[in-house]
């Protein structure tokens, strides 16, 4: 077994439609220790975050932070993701109320199953 830091999702933007933007791979188990979003817009936008089970959607039944406004600016420190543990084939999928507006990134630890 090995321990792997990693970033689970590079700095990018948050889609307007739902959207994985992370899935642990096989033989993978992923550890979240960091999410954060970042408001790069003029005006307020909302964001929601899932954890999704391996081959199923992203939905009211797994959503984890559900229409976080975040202020023109601003950086919001997810504490609902963290530590929570993506078995493989799971996914971290974001939404944004506005596209182009939210900058996501978030950090963890990879363990290799043997």
């Amino acid at each position: 077994m090995s321990v792997q830091p990693v970033a689970l999702i590079p700095a990018q933007a948050v889609p307007a439609a739902t959207a994985a933007l992370y899935t642990a791979p096989a033989g993978v188990v992923a550890r979240i220790d960091s999410l954060g979003v970042c408001n790069v817009g003029t005006v307020p936008v909302a964001v929601t975050l899932y954890l999704v089970p391996s081959g199923g959607v992203a939905g009211p039944a797994n959503a984890t932070t559900f229409g976080q406004t975040i202020l023109p600016g601003q950086t919001w420190n997810s504490p609902n993701e963290i530590g929570r543990v993506l078995q493989p084939g799971d996914a971290v999928a974001a939404q944004a109320g506005a596209a182009g507006a939210l900058t996501i990134s978030a950090g963890g630890l990879l363990v290799t199953l043997s």
